[in-house]
């Protein structure tokens, strides 16, 4: 071939997004973050979130009635940012036109790596949260650090008390204003260093303490039931083992025979647990993380993707011989906008190990 020829960079092109869209169809395995994530999409450079308080509560007014207590619909905002994400790659035009230049198979491999990534960056993203979500990185609309031991029960009245979703230390030794600290769980082991009774007793404190939780008005239950755990593959076959166990050698209480526990687990409400590669050096993989699940319908989770612009390609289409003779290289980006956001912190907790 003397010269790039439109119909060559068309075919390249079509090629090339082929390639993408039946590389995107297989990457099915083990993409666990829509498990944990809700998405979102915009249409506007910064987004506002409102988050409504639900404070409301029936109240006794007497005999004679008319004691009304009136109460202020109560919220708060975050301002969220979109954030450029992209990358791209330059084929030379002598890497297409010389037969050795390999400039075709550089084309493909890259559409496939493109396609990879592109389906992996919100999976990307959430790994980060889970890893920095203890840091001033992903505030709450409380203003605290996502995973705290001090969110507000209210978060526009400080008074009513405070929650942790971050269970480490000792137990009972969140603030005195958690109307919880009785039963704070402190660090709830699962790993090897403790035996599968003491594993079992920690994820019943964590699933005590989380449907302890008071509503925004302090009174009712928030009613948060414990979902799944999420861990990286060190901790992973401690966490099958417990939540599909059918006995559990019960030596600790004095008893040495086991103890059968599948109803027991299936009432506290533990699903299967979730692998999650990417979590293998955070605590040398042994934090895991309990999502819980509500009810009512929310727009929000635990944590909230929005896709300003979805990843795309710039690929050049028709071009004339002209416009190719004046171009030495054939350049392709990948572009994006997106945010991830902290949401409700009462539908995620970490435990570390310690």
């Amino acid at each position: 071939m003397a010269a790039l020829l439109p119909e060559f960079v068309v075919n390249l092109e079509t090629d090339m997004q082929e390639i993408m869209v039946d590389t995107t169809r297989d990457l099915t395995e083990n993409m666990w973050w829509t498990e944990l994530v809700k998405t979102r999409t915009s249409g506007a450079l910064r987004d506002i979130f409102f988050w409504m308080v639900s404070t409301f509560r029936l109240r006794d007014e007497g005999q004679e009635g008319g004691n009304k207590h009136f109460e202020e619909m109560a919220s708060k905002q975050t301002e969220i940012t979109h954030r450029h994400a992209g990358g791209g790659i330059i084929l030379k035009n002598d890497q297409l036109l010389d037969q050795d230049g390999r400039g075709l198979d550089q084309a493909a491999t890259w559409s496939r790596n493109a396609a990879e990534q592109m389906a992996y960056w919100p999976q990307e993203q959430t790994t980060d949260f889970l890893k920095l979500g203890n840091t001033s990185k992903y505030l709450c609309y409380d203003g605290k650090n996502y995973f705290a031991n001090d969110h507000l029960v209210n978060p526009t009245k400080a008074a009513a008390g405070s929650f942790a979703n971050l269970f480490t230390g000792a137990a009972s030794s969140t603030p005195s204003t958690d109307a919880n600290d009785a039963i704070y769980p402190g660090a709830c082991k699962i790993d090897a260093s403790v035996t599968r009774e003491v594993a079992l007793a920690n994820l019943i404190k964590v699933f005590a303490y989380i449907r302890s939780i008071k509503a925004p008005n302090g009174k009712q239950p928030r009613r948060r039931k414990v979902d799944k755990i999420f861990c990286g593959p060190s901790l992973y076959p401690y966490a099958v083992q417990l939540t599909n166990a059918k006995f559990i050698a019960q030596v600790a209480s004095g008893n040495s025979a086991a103890g059968d526990v599948e109803m027991l687990i299936k009432s506290l409400g533990y699903a299967q647990p979730v692998l999650c590669e990417e979590l293998a050096d955070i605590d040398d993989g042994l934090s895991y993380f309990v999502s819980c699940k509500t009810l009512k319908q929310d727009p929000y989770g635990a944590i909230v993707y929005t896709e300003r612009e979805p990843f795309s390609v710039n690929f050049y289409g028709m071009m004339t011989e002209r416009e190719l003779k004046q171009r030495n290289e054939l350049e392709y980006h990948v572009d994006g906008r997106n945010s991830i956001t902290a949401g409700h912190p009462d539908l995620l907790f970490k435990c570390p190990t310690s």
